[in-house]
């Protein structure tokens, strides 16, 4: 079990887990997020990764989808509400949030990076 206690996500054609890293945790997220309201599936994993971070002091959420080949608007939206989260938590507090990207995959490499502009200086993509 990871350091958030979050179990593994299987639902659909997309797989989510959770693993430890040095200074926090990492989301590798592979698959096909096809569905028509990702939210339902998103939101409560992104809820629970924030809250949690927040209350263990974490500093560093990695969110690895360099194996997602499809990812819907709306799941964008879900990445996006969960960084805009950090806007409102006070700077003590912020951890850093690294996406891992497949330049290869169209979608991530048109839609990743305007997610660096949510929060400057919290999101970088590599």
């Amino acid at each position: 079990m990871n350091k958030l206690s979050i179990e593994s996500i299987k639902q659909d054609k997309v797989t989510i887990d959770t693993q430890d890293i040095a200074d926090g945790v990492k989301i590798i997220v592979s698959g096909d997020i096809d569905m028509q309201d990702p939210s339902t599936l998103l939101d409560p994993l992104f809820d629970k990764v924030h809250n949690g971070v927040l209350s263990s002091g974490l500093k560093t959420v990695e969110l690895d989808v360099t194996n997602l080949t499809f990812l819907n608007s709306s799941g964008i939206k879900a990445i996006a509400k969960w960084i805009m989260k950090l806007a409102g938590t006070e700077a003590s507090k912020k951890y850093q949030i690294k996406i891992l990207q497949n330049k290869a995959i169209a979608w991530q490499a048109t839609s990743l990076q305007t997610l660096t502009f949510l929060v400057p200086g919290s999101v970088n993509v590599v």
